[in-house]
């Protein structure tokens, strides 16, 4: 009996893990496969079509004739990439602060700054759109009243950041609960200890919160730039990329010529790919940077 219990046991893990197993490789590792293939065809996206091999074309014309549009779009990428980034883990670890002080209510708090979090893309697009927009928007009107009188999401200098400052609205608060768990397993003698030998709450933050923070921090800001680097949904539904290719990145230009007739399929299947292998990129980087701070802590 002992035998068999045993056997048991080892095959569980595999027997719970298989389906979700299964579903990864059926919705996403497949089509990643197949989405790999088709980069070096000139696929239509009708499989009845017949296709033929192009090898590395899609590619090259990726980085030559088409690289003017696509450089814009990947120099916005970056701008939002970076300024999310930025902007959502300070404001989420400030955040996470206020709310571990031990206050009347701070579950309320909460529950109230993690809410944008668990809305809709389409919801949060609609609120803003409703707040910016040049008629009846209460954004607006203040800006009209301070003699600002033009269009916010039409601007080309300005559309770009309004995404950005939804974009941090929208998860900070998912942030913060990352940054919230740190914290409180922050033990509470190194503060008291820090405080006898006379520390300010500002040295206590800077020498004790931030340095072991840091693999929350870590973890946050790999997650802000996976999510930023293919951000395309916030984005479609605030400006559709406009005014022009003032808010248009990377992920939006291949969603928005995915529906274009006549372009190959095969070509922005090789975009994706370069995509990939630009967050990629950048997360190996940023990942080993932040991984030699956490050990210099």
């Amino acid at each position: 009996m002992a035998p068999f219990q045993s056997r048991h046991a080892k095959l569980w893990p595999i027997v719970v893990t298989l389906p979700a197993l299964l579903l990864f490789g059926v919705f996403v590792l497949l089509p990643a496969l197949g989405n790999f293939y088709f980069s070096f065809t000139d696929f239509n996206g009708n499989i009845h079509v017949p296709h033929r091999w192009v090898g590395l074309q899609n590619y090259m014309q990726a980085l030559s004739s088409d690289f003017r549009n696509i450089g814009e779009a990947v120099q916005n990428t970056f701008i939002f990439s970076i300024l999310v980034t930025l902007g959502q883990n300070a404001l989420a670890v400030l955040l996470a602060v206020l709310v571990n002080i031990k206050l009347r209510g701070r579950n309320i708090y909460r529950s109230v700054l993690f809410m944008p979090s668990v809305l809709g893309v389409v919801v949060i697009g609609l609120i803003w759109t409703l707040m910016f927009d040049p008629f009846s928007g209460p954004v607006h009107a203040l800006l009209q009243s301070m003699g600002y009188d033009s269009p916010l999401l039409g601007s080309p200098n300005a559309a770009l950041y309004l995404v950005v400052f939804v974009m941090i609205w929208s998860y900070a608060g998912y942030s913060m609960i990352i940054y919230l768990a740190g914290l409180q397993n922050i033990p509470e003698e190194l503060y008291e200890a820090s405080r006898i030998d006379g520390s300010s709450d500002w040295q206590n933050f800077r020498h004790i919160t931030l340095p072991l923070l840091q693999p929350a921090i870590t973890l946050n800001v790999l997650l802000s730039i996976i999510g930023t680097l293919g951000a395309y949904d916030i984005i479609v539904v605030l400006t559709n990329g406009g005014p022009g290719m003032a808010s248009t990145t990377l992920g939006l230009y291949i969603f928005k010529n995915l529906y274009l007739p006549g372009l190959s399929k095969g070509y922005l299947a090789a975009l994706s790919i370069l995509q990939f292998a630009l967050i990629l990129f950048v997360v190996v980087i940023v990942q080993y940077y932040l991984r030699r701070r956490e050990v210099d802590q």
